[in-house]
C-alpha cells in the first residue's frame, strides 16, 4: 500500500496502535496524580486535518504548535492549554491516544516529505517510544522548573509584599541549597531550609511563578522532544520498541523553539536536566555535537563550532557550570564541573578547563594557527582563577598548561614559553 496516496489512519494503523496504547497507558497512569488529571487538557485535531499534506508533504506548523502544546500538558498538566474549551480531551486514555495520533501524523508526513516509505512501519513504534519516555520527560521538565528557582527574581514583589524583607533575603545563599537538592534528587533539602527561615510557603508560589511565566524550561522541553526524535536506541525498560531517527521534524521543532524563545538548541545536542536558561529571549545557541550537563545556569551565549568537518566540533559542558551573558565557547572546548565563566568572554579551539575554575569577564582564551598549523591545547587545572580582561593564547605545537590553583591577575597576557609553561607578556 502506498501511504502517500491513501489515509494515514487506516484499519491496520488502528490494529497496531491498540496494544501499544494499552501498554503505554499502564506505564503512564502512576505518574499522574488526581490533581494532574483534573488539570490535563489536550486539544484535539480532526483526522482529516492531520492527514492533509502541505508543501512537499510536511505537516503544517499550526498542527505542530498544537502537538507541542499538548505534549507540554502531558509533562506539566494545566501549564499550556486553557480549560473548558471545546474539542478537548482530559481523560488520560483519550488524551494519550489523541497525542499519539497527532505525533504519528507528523512522523509519517516527515518520512513522506523526503519520499522515504521504507521506515513507515517504524513510525508508530517511534511515536510510542517517545510516549513511553513521558515519565522521564515529565521528571526532566520538573527539575528544569526547579532549577529556575536559582533566579533571585522568584523572590518577587508579591512575596516581598507579604512580609519577607529584602535585607533578610540578601544574606541567604539560596543557590547552594538548590544545588544540594539537585544533587540529592529531592526537593526536601530546599523545602526544609526554607522552613527553618519561616519561608516554607514561598516554595509552591515560586514553582507556580516559573511554570506560568518562565520560558527556559519550556524551550528545554521542546528540545527534549526534538532530541527524542533523533535517537535510535530503544527507550528504557522496553527493548521491544524499535525507533528510527525522524527526518525534518526535529529541526522544525527546534525552529519553533527559536521563534518563540530565541533559543536555537540543535536537536542533537545532548542536554542534562535541572538546568536554568536565564533570559533565553536574548539568544542561546547550541550545536549538533555539543554536550551540556545538569545543574547549569546558562545566560544568553553561543556554544558553537569552528570546524565544518563531521566530528566533535562543539563545546562539552560539565555539571553545575555557569556561563555568563554574551559569552562564546567555540569549537571542541571542554568545561569541567562547577566552573564559572564571566560575561563577554570568548574561549575557542582546543581548550580544556578543569573543575571549579573562575574565569572573569571579557577574557579571551584560545588556540591560534600561527607558526604552527596544529597548535597544542590550552589545559587549565583545577580551581584556577583568571582575572577580568586576561588574554591566554597558544600558537605553539606544545600544550600550554596552567597549573592547578594558579591565579592570573586581571588584564594579563599569557602565552606559551615554548616548553608548555605560561609566559607573561608585558
Amino acid at each position: 500500500m502506498n501511504m502517500s496516496e491513501t489515509t494515514i489512519f487506516d484499519s491496520l494503523y488502528e490494529q497496531r496502535k491498540r496494544p501499544l496504547l494499552a501498554n503505554t497507558l499502564e506505564r503512564l497512569r502512576p505518574i499522574y496524580s488526581n490533581t494532574d488529571l483534573n488539570a490535563l487538557r489536550i486539544d484535539s485535531t480532526s483526522r482529516e486535518g492531520l492527514s492533509q499534506r502541505s508543501g512537499r508533504g510536511f505537516v503544517n506548523r499550526d498542527i505542530l504548535e498544537t502537538v507541542l502544546g499538548n505534549l507540554l500538558e502531558c509533562v506539566a498538566p494545566g501549564s499550556h492549554n486553557a480549560r473548558h474549551l471545546r474539542n478537548q480531551k482530559h481523560d488520560l486514555s483519550d488524551a494519550i491516544e489523541e497525542v499519539a495520533d497527532q505525533l504519528y501524523a507528523m512522523v509519517v508526513q516527515s518520512f513522506l516529505a523526503v519520499r522515504d516509505e521504507t521506515h513507515l512501519e517504524a513510525a508508530l513504534q517511534t511515536v510510542f517510544s517517545l510516549l513511553w519516555e513521558l515519565p522521564r520527560l515529565k521528571s526532566r521538565a520538573l527539575w528544569n522548573r526547579f532549577a529556575s528557582l536559582k533566579d533571585p527574581a522568584v523572590w518577587d514583589a508579591y512575596l516581598l509584599h507579604n512580609g519577607i524583607s529584602r535585607e533578610k533575603l540578601a544574606a541567604i545563599d539560596f543557590r547552594s541549597q538548590i544545588d544540594n537538592a539537585i544533587q540529592e534528587r529531592s526537593f526536601d533539602p530546599y523545602q526544609d531550609y526554607l522552613s527553618t527561615l519561616n519561608l516554607g510557603s514561598a516554595f509552591e508560589y515560586q514553582l507556580q511563578l516559573v511554570v506560568s511565566t518562565y520560558p527556559g524550561w519550556r524551550v528545554l522541553f521542546y528540545h527534549d522532544v526534538a532530541h527524542a526524535l533523533t535517537r535510535i536506541e530503544a527507550p528504557d525498560d522496553n527493548s521491544d520498541l524499535h525507533r528510527v531517527p525522524v527526518p525534518l521534524l526535529p529541526r522544525a521543532i527546534a525552529e519553533l523553539g527559536g521563534r518563540y524563545y530565541q533559543a536555537d538548541l540543535h536537536p542533537e545536542t545532548q542536554i542534562g536536566d535541572a538546568n536554568l536558561l536565564e533570559h533565553p529571549h536574548r539568544g542561546v545557541t547550541t550545536g549538533q555535537t555539543g554536550i551540556i550537563g545538569s545543574g547549569c545556569v546558562i545566560y544568553p551565549c553561543t556554544l558553537g563550532g569552528l570546524s565544518v568537518k563531521v566530528k566533535q566540533r562543539h563545546p562539552v559542558i560539565g555539571d553545575f557550570v555557569e556561563i555568563g551573558t554574551d559569552t562564546s565557547l567555540l569549537g571542541p572546548v571542554q568545561i569541567a564541573d562547577r566552573t564559572t565563566i564571566g560575561t563577554n568572554t570568548e574561549i575557542y579551539g582546543f581548550v580544556e578547563i578543569d573543575q571549579r575554575c573562575r574565569i572573569g569577564s571579557s577574557v579571551v582564551i584560545g588556540t591560534i594557527r600561527g607558526a604552527s598549523e596544529h597548535p597544542g591545547k590550552i589545559m587549565i587545572g583545577d580551581e584556577v582563577r583568571i582575572g577580568d580582561g586576561t588574554v591566554i593564547e597558544n600558537t605553539s605545537e606544545m600544550d600550554l598548561i596552567i597549573p592547578t590553583r594558579a591565579q592570573i591577575p586581571a588584564r594579563s597576557h599569557v602565552a606559551n614559553d615554548g616548553f608548555g609553561f605560561p609566559r607573561y607578556i608585558t
